[in-house]
């Protein structure tokens, strides 16, 4: 840092607390001091409330993204931000306002937290994934930021790795989550973080090893971690081959309309199909995600284009039944006509496109009731 903003008041604008921020690239490991100019430049009078605020400007103000030491599980299932950034308590008379050279000191007393979050990342598969360690070390950046001493690890118990909690539960993995698609597999490991050991339904024997006892003594507190980059390590294993996913797939080689998959395919007969592209993708070097997915998609699809042809075939065949019904009726009414008429039955079976039985019955019914 070589320069700062004033933190003079200026005539008609708020007191300029809360602009000192703290910055750290996660992809470069850079860390530094921002300072937002918001409370420097006037308030356009079309902007009622902070959402009105172009999204430029707001990002100028304020760059990346901010950590939430108490944010919860939707903060662990989602990929680290390329960008963290925590909010410095300065620049009023109770928050003391930092000065280059305090600013300067600040850095450093940062960077072993700063380090401890970029070492404790998980990586997989090209994404960076919050592990315990990392999100340790994000509290106690905030913590320094409010004015707090750094804590020990045990202040943050609740936080525990996925890895971990296999070890020490194995029965949590789920295998048959690894033939997923990447955005279905995310899907469930945003649900493993936000629910895994959270009720008396889905192992809550973990609780019993793993989280902090709340202060109340109402129950356990407990944060998963890593679930992400621990499936994605499982999944690709070491495995060279790029991984590719089956809509990509599916969009250069147009295999599910040519796959034989009908409404009435079984599961057998879908699993044989994604098992085939599966090995087809392989001979290409590939490595195929979520075929069984699509497989399954692709039948669902089929069936609602059904579903939805049967109500078109219905209604024609109802149309068709009272036009029948209408045409048969006015047969009848001729065929009676044509008898009284004296015609013969075979002649008049053939104009009518019956048998001459039929027009005999009709002729002995009516002479039966008396017509």
């Amino acid at each position: 840092m070589t320069e700062v903003i004033s933190s003079e008041p200026i005539a008609g604008r708020h007191q300029p607390g809360g602009y000192q921020h703290v910055l750290l690239d996660t992809v470069n490991g850079e860390l530094r001091f921002h300072e937002s100019t918001e409370h420097l430049e006037p308030w356009d009078p079309a902007w009622k409330a902070v959402n009105d605020v172009p999204r430029s400007t707001w990002e100028r103000w304020h760059p990346g993204t901010m950590f939430l030491p108490g944010g919860g599980p939707h903060q662990w299932f989602e990929p680290v931000p390329g960008l963290l950034s925590w909010t410095l308590r300065s620049g009023i008379p109770e928050w003391p306002y930092l000065d280059v050279t305090a600013a300067n000191a600040f850095l450093e007393d940062l960077v072993p937290s700063a380090q401890e979050l970029l070492d404790g990342l998980f990586q997989a598969g090209g994404e960076l994934d919050w592990s315990a360690a990392s999100a340790r070390a994000s509290r106690n950046m905030d913590r320094v930021c409010n004015h707090l001493p750094a804590a020990p690890a045990q202040a943050d118990a609740q936080l525990t790795d996925f890895g971990q909690i296999v070890d020490r539960f194995p029965q949590v993995y789920q295998p048959e989550l690894l033939r997923l698609s990447l955005e279905d597999l995310a899907k469930e490991c945003e649900y493993i973080t936000r629910f895994l050991g959270s009720n008396k339904h889905w192992h809550p024997e973990i609780k019993k090893v793993f989280g902090a006892p709340y202060a109340d003594g109402s129950g356990v507190g407990l944060d998963v971690l890593g679930v992400r980059s621990w499936y994605r390590t499982v999944l690709l294993d070491g495995d060279p081959r790029p991984v590719r996913a089956v809509t990509d797939w599916d969009a250069e080689h147009d295999s599910l309309s040519s796959s034989g998959i009908t409404s009435t395919s079984a599961d057998a007969d879908l699993d044989a199909w994604a098992e085939r592209e599966e090995l087809r993708a392989a001979r290409e070097g590939l490595r195929l995600l979520g075929a069984q997915g699509a497989a399954r998609s692709h039948r669902a699809s089929l069936r609602e284009k059904d579903w939805d042809r049967l109500a078109v075939v219905g209604a024609e065949v109802a149309r068709i039944e009272e036009e029948l019904d209408q045409a048969r009726a006015a047969r009848l009414e001729l065929v009676t006509r044509a008898i009284d008429w004296g015609q013969a039955d075979a002649a008049i079976g053939t104009r009518a496109r019956m048998t001459r039985q039929a027009v005999h019955k009709i002729r002995t019914g009516r002479t039966d009731t008396g017509e």
